[in-house]
């Protein structure tokens, strides 16, 4: 749907149904005297009410009346003798009609030869009796007042029962579409719903998306279809075998609104962002749709509208979430995701690391854009790999690829591959790279993030100290075990030395300069100077189950910060980052408040700092938690903010005060327009929900001013410093004075 224009186009002749059979007004007379009965029939016969002719159905007794209703429920009207078999049969029939057959709108008027009998006030309300009348006062005239005045209100009771049904069933059908977020289930539910709300009985429905609105022949296709229309699923619009229909589709893309031409409903809707897209709902009646018809449609479009721009919001973010940012290649996220199928461990499938040489160097000498064509180079090449079932680049500078067993990569083809110089940016170029590859053992720990942090490791090694560029590690061999294990007793006498330290980076208001608040990002340096990256000791703190000792040495230092700071007159929190494994814990919190208390600080000093995919992670369980945390004034962030996106559906109920827009969205501001939209996006999701936004990775003043341009007025990164030792983050507070 446009929504700058709504209007709709309709048929001259054909916008509202009609038959060759006019419509008759349907009339039950019950009444035991035949003379009178007859003498009703004749009046009746030659009655025209509100241009309508009656036909007109008899019976002598309530019993024989029942068995009519019963068959004919589109009876508009009845004319009822009040005595018949008995006294209070006329009664009973309409108890009947009004309870048993629950209809309120058929009109209903007594009769009586004995006008001494009448129904007093209360038994007229009682039963819902339209009206009363003595046989003898009916003449002609009088008969035909009293016919128009209850069709009438038969016919404005039916059009608002009609119309309330109609909504009943927009609503009903506007829940049903709204539990689908991917297009094809969507589309389909979306024609159920059509057909439901206005009850298609031959012809059919589609549902057609384009991107190229005007030529039907570039990338166009049929998402659903019922009807005669199935056999066209996912073909191009363009083969559609009817040259009327296409015409009408182009009249309704290029008017860009609904069309409405006899049997055929258009329904048109356009989104420009995130990137232009179409969709066309093309239905095909029995007959013409009523105006009423046509108006529940409409407001059943309004929903429509709402649930295709969801979709595409929905798209676009896993698009974020599983896309490098820069290449389109698909991310780490997703090669986890794959990692984590049964078929490949169940297949053993194999899995190799890729990475290149001196990419850094690379990025610094040509530039980024070479840097980037040279990762979808590598991509283009390691996608002709025989048996390839999936291929993500992992970070910066290298990919990983599963393959089936029986294509197992050896270290001849990888020179084969990779060895040969390539064309890029109008330059040859010889990629150097170093691999490591595994075989994937059902017995084996199946944890993706693990898995991939072990081979990583094992990669980081071979960089650095092996001169060999391809090297097979098996995943569960004992010198792996025997590494892992003097890793961890490293870690563990790190924490006992205190090696494992807290740096502090600033967060200041990036239009005034102020400092606002510090994060503490733990810093393992060991004793013999050797710095072990936070990707690696992380993941080992987090598998050995070491991460609570290490969270509360992190938060211990951040109560001593913060002491140090008021000390010097600086009164600004410190966020502190809680894993998945602890957060889970029942006893989170108690333990969190406690060591608070103990070392009398307040919740409100310090942040909480969690990742969104772990927000969404037991997410009742983890909502509860940090609600109770910010009741009692802490501050929860969402770090990474679109980059572990994981459900729209709990945006809106977000357990957090902050978000966090990660550096991969704020590198290139002031760059590329695509950067733009996003953190865009992100301040505008903030703001709609009441949350501060914060910019990690500030580094340049464009970059700045692009920030606050957008609406996001907070921000860290090395433009302001670097992550510090606590003395000298306190000196450098102190100068910001």
């Amino acid at each position: 749907m446009n929504r700058d224009n709504s209007f709709f186009e309709f048929d001259a002749e054909n916008s509202v149904s009609s038959t060759s059979k006019k419509p008759r007004w349907l009339v039950l007379s019950v009444e035991d005297n035949e003379t009178f009965q007859q003498s009703l029939l004749n009046a009746l016969s030659r009655m025209i009410v509100q241009g309508q002719t009656m036909e007109v159905l008899t019976a002598s007794s309530a019993e024989e009346a029942q068995l009519v209703l019963d068959k004919r429920p589109d009876i508009n009207l009845i004319l009822l003798d009040v005595v018949m078999e008995t006294d209070d049969a006329g009664l009973r029939l309409v108890d009947h009609i009004r309870s048993t057959l629950n209809n309120p709108i058929i009109r209903i008027i007594l009769l009586t030869g004995q006008p001494g009998i009448a129904p007093n006030r209360h038994v007229m309300e009682q039963y819902d009796i339209d009206d009363y009348w003595s046989k003898t006062d009916l003449g002609e005239e009088h008969l035909f007042n009293v016919m128009n005045g209850n069709l009438k209100t038969w016919r404005r009771m039916n059009e608002l029962k009609n119309a309330r049904q109609g909504l009943e069933r927009v609503v009903s059908a506007s829940q049903a579409i709204s539990r689908h977020n991917d297009l094809p289930h969507f589309s389909q539910t979306v024609l159920e719903e059509i057909d439901r709300i206005i009850g298609i009985t031959d012809g059919g429905i589609m549902s057609l998306k384009m991107t190229e609105p005007l030529d039907l022949e570039k990338d166009s296709a049929v998402l659903a279809a019922t009807g005669q229309y199935q056999p066209y699923i996912g073909q191009s619009i363009n083969t559609l075998e009817n040259e009327i229909l296409l015409k009408r589709i182009k009249k309704t893309i290029q008017q860009k609104q609904h069309m409405f031409v006899g049997r055929y409903s258009l329904l048109y809707f356009s989104f420009k962002q995130p990137s232009p897209v179409y969709y066309l709902i093309v239905v095909k009646s029995a007959t013409a749709l009523t105006e009423s018809d046509v108006h529940l449609l409409k407001v059943f479009g309004e929903n429509i509208y709402n649930g295709f721009a969801n979709i595409a919001l929905t798209e676009y973010l896993n698009g974020l979430a599983f896309k490098h940012w820069q290449t389109g290649i698909y991310n780490r996220n997703w090669f986890c995701q794959q990692l984590a199928m049964e078929e490949y461990w169940s297949k053993q499938a194999q899995i190799v690391l890729i990475s290149i040489d001196r990419f850094s160097d690379i990025t610094v000498t040509f530039g980024e854009k070479f840097a980037i064509q040279l990762l979808k180079t590598v991509h283009d090449e390691l996608s002709l790999i025989e048996g390839i079932h999936a291929i993500a680049i992992i970070s910066r500078d290298a990919f990983a690829i599963l393959l089936d067993k029986s294509h197992v990569l050896s270290a001849s083809r990888f020179d084969e591959i990779l060895g040969k110089k390539k064309h890029i940016q109008h330059r040859e170029h010889k990629i150097i790279a170093k691999a490591i590859s595994a075989q994937l053992e059902p017995s084996l720990n199946r944890s993706p993030e693990r898995l991939l942090g072990q081979l990583e490791s094992h990669l980081y090694r071979l960089r650095a100290t092996s001169s060999s560029h391809f090297h097979h590690v098996s995943l569960d061999n004992e010198a792996m075990f025997s590494k892992h294990l003097e890793m961890l007793n490293d870690f563990n006498i790190g924490l006992t030395k205190n090696e494992i330290q807290a740096y502090l980076q600033p967060k200041v208001d990036m239009v005034t300069g102020k400092l606002i608040g510090f994060e503490a990002l733990a810093r393992w340096f060991k004793s013999d100077g050797e710095m072990v990256p936070p990707d690696i000791f992380i993941p080992i703190a987090e598998a050995s189950g070491l991460v609570e000792q290490l969270d509360k040495a992190i938060l211990l230092q951040c109560c001593k910060a913060i002491k140090q700071l008021q000390a010097v007159g600086v009164s600004v929190p410190i966020s502190f980052n809680v894993s998945c494994h602890e957060l889970l814990l029942s006893d989170f919190s108690t333990t969190i408040l406690s060591l608070l208390e103990a070392e009398a600080i307040s919740p409100h000093q310090v942040d909480m700092e969690i990742t969104e995919t772990l927000a969404m992670i037991d997410y009742e369980q983890v909502s509860a938690t940090l609600k109770k945390l910010i009741a009692l004034g802490m501050d929860v962030s969402i770090d990474d903010f679109g980059t572990g996106f994981s459900s729209l559906s709990h945006v809106t109920e977000l357990a957090a005060t902050t978000l966090k827009i990660d550096k991969s969205f704020v590198q290139y501001l002031g760059e590329r327009e695509s950067s733009e939209h996003v953190v865009d996006m992100i301040i505008r999701v903030a703001k709609k929900f009441g949350l501060k936004v914060i910019a990690e990775g500030v580094e340049t003043t464009l970059q700045r001013d692009k920030l606050i341009e957008l609406g996001c007025t907070l921000g860290q990164g090395y433009f302001y410093a670097r992550p510090m030792p606590i003395d000298e983050a306190v000196k450098w507070a102190i100068e910001q004075q």
